[in-house]
């Protein structure tokens, strides 16, 4: 398939995808879950960097995608689309700018992996670590959380919680190396998770989107390429 082909395909898959939360939201899935839907889909992107023949069409994409979620807010005060989209995946505790804060990393990462091949395992661990990690441990947070981890300024977590981020980010990290040939040792898949857990406990509210996938990419870029 052309990259022509692929712009339009995954276009289409960045639509529907969006267009899948906010019907779930309008079909009364609470909007933490649909956050996490939104957070674990998101996770097939980087899998499908080794299908470009080159790299303009795919930076072009996520970084589009990731405008397209800055200016939400602010086009959600006269577009009933945007106030959709927000209000899909923010409220309470959660905030917008989380969201689009991991477009924003898809986006660098995305112009990482395809400027820089060697580094494209690592850039994808990255972001399928935040995928996986955040997405499910916050489900697994919610349900079954029971002691409070306390971050002065974080929102609030639990050890659960931690522990599944570790858990899942680690499984992310090892998905990804293997889906682009890298053959990680299990120290190194463990720091991966390590990393993503501290990270994320430690992030400032909103910001884990962004920092989470910086940190396992330092580590993975430092030992496993």
């Amino acid at each position: 398939m052309t990259d022509g082909w692929l712009a339009i395909a995954w276009a289409g898959v960045l639509v529907a995808g969006v267009a899948a939360c906010v019907g779930l939201r309008r079909a009364g899935m609470p909007m933490t879950y649909v956050r996490d839907v939104l957070h674990v889909g998101a996770g097939l992107w980087p899998l499908g960097w080794s299908s470009w023949e080159g790299g303009a069409a795919p930076c072009a994409i996520a970084a589009s995608g990731a405008l397209a979620l800055v200016a939400v807010p602010a086009a959600a005060r006269w577009s009933s689309v945007a106030r959709g989209v927000r209000d899909a995946v923010s409220g309470g505790d959660e905030r917008f700018g989380g969201v689009a804060l991991y477009a924003v990393s898809a986006a660098i990462f995305t112009a990482v992996a395809m400027s820089w091949k060697a580094a494209a395992p690592a850039a994808a661990g990255a972001l399928l670590a935040l995928a996986l990690g955040d997405g499910i441990g916050g489900v697994v947070g919610r349900r079954f959380g029971r002691h409070p981890l306390r971050v002065p300024f974080g929102k609030p977590k639990s050890w659960e919680g931690a522990a599944a981020v570790t858990a899942f980010a680690a499984l992310g990290a090892w998905i990804a190396l293997r889906w682009y040939g890298a053959g990680p040792g299990p120290l190194v898949i463990l720091g991966a998770g390590v990393i993503a857990g501290v990270a994320e406990a430690l992030s400032p509210r909103a910001t884990d989107n962004l920092v989470v996938p910086a940190a396992v990419f330092g580590w993975l870029q430092l030992v496993a390429s």
